[in-house]
């Protein structure tokens, strides 16, 4: 489609602008929640920030894991040829599953520290990871990477013609606008449930369940093989699988607490 964006001259790679502007996205929804609430921005902000490095160390080492026999291999280019070694392994390359463990991680992190509840603070923050993933997965339809498989006969495919990793010349399922389209309207469920009064401690395994399932189903119309496999299952399938196994009996236990409270 369009991987470069040229601005004053210069050319910007699309999906790194459309990530930021998912960023800002995101730190202007979490901003909001907080003055909403009465909370002071300036206590409880540098979660996000906490969690966005969460996410680039997370997302990058869950890249780096299926390479690890390559990257074992080639360790002696860091000496030999340092930029070659930092072009094929740190530049570029994140796994979102590896980014949202991350970030969950930082962020459990920093409220154990801070000696905070996850609960309001993760109400905010929760419906934020969609509404950015939204956005950064236009980056990836734009810059044609996370493509799809070759659009089967009767199914809209969109053919890439200056695609940077995708086919060119090949109608391929638009998979990148299929996730963007349900991390929105996942965004605008745990929104609402978020002004309903639900904590992050409810708005978690919704998300986690609801996106497990989705991005598991999804992996079948991806066609870019370099995501990682193991066995039959790609790298995600696999995250999905796990966080379904948790998320989901969590989801189902506090829905069964609910009905029970309201019963008379």
């Amino acid at each position: 489609m369009a991987p470069y964006l040229v601005l004053f001259g210069r050319a910007f790679p699309t999906y790194s602008l459309l990530a930021l502007a998912g960023a800002a996205a995101a730190w202007g929804y979490f901003h909001w929640r907080l003055r909403r609430r009465g909370e002071n921005p300036g206590r409880t902000e540098q979660a996000f920030l906490w969690g966005v490095l969460g996410a680039l160390v997370g997302a990058k080492l869950l890249y780096l894991l299926p390479q690890l026999p390559q990257l074992a291999a080639d360790l002696p280019l860091l000496g030999q040829d340092p930029a070659q070694f930092s072009a094929r392994y740190l530049t570029g390359g994140f796994v979102f599953y590896g980014g949202l463990l991350g970030a969950l991680g930082a962020v459990g992190l920093f409220c154990r520290r801070r000696k905070l509840a996850f609960g309001p603070l993760g109400a905010d923050l929760v419906p934020a990871v969609p509404l950015f993933h939204a956005f950064g997965r236009v980056g990836c339809f734009l810059a044609g990477c996370c493509y799809g498989i070759p659009a089967p006969a009767g199914w809209w495919g969109v053919t890439f013609s200056q695609a940077l990793l995708a086919p060119n010349g090949v109608a391929l399922v638009p998979v990148q606008l299929y996730e963007a389209a349900g991390c929105l309207l996942l965004f605008l469920l745990l929104d609402r449930l978020a002004r309903r009064g639900w904590s992050g401690g409810q708005l978690l395994p919704v998300y986690l369940s609801l996106y497990g399932a989705f991005r598991f189903l999804l992996e079948f119309l991806r066609g870019d093989g370099a995501r990682g496999f193991w066995g039959p299952l790609s790298t995600s399938q696999w995250v999905a699988l796990a966080t379904l196994a948790v998320a989901l009996p969590v989801l189902l236990w506090q829905q069964s607490k609910r009905n029970h409270q309201r019963q008379p």
